[in-house]
């Protein structure tokens, strides 16, 4: 017997999600989301920008910084909810 499951795509507006904090998947506080770099030509997001806070060693593979911001890849996101979750 095959069931059918729906998986409902919840869409956010930026409004919403900019300030949501974002955090490791082992539960690390990293910082919160302040923008999101988009490629123009394929309109896909590159990476997410987070101000960290001042006292985080942020060590992503792949992630950049710059003063207080942390260039994070999108592929490393895992999880947009309350938090926005990222694999370490």
């Amino acid at each position: 017997m095959e069931e059918n499951i729906t998986v409902k795509k919840e869409e956010k507006l930026w409004a919403d999600v900019r300030g949501y904090r974002v955090a490791t998947n082992n539960a690390r506080i990293l910082g919160q989301l302040e923008e999101l770099i988009v490629n123009e030509k394929t309109g896909k997001i590159v990476d997410i920008v987070v101000r960290a806070n001042s006292d985080k060693n942020i060590n992503i593979k792949g992630s950049k910084t710059k003063g207080d911001y942390v260039f994070i890849p999108f592929s490393r996101v895992e999880k947009v909810g309350e938090f926005i979750i990222v694999t370490e």
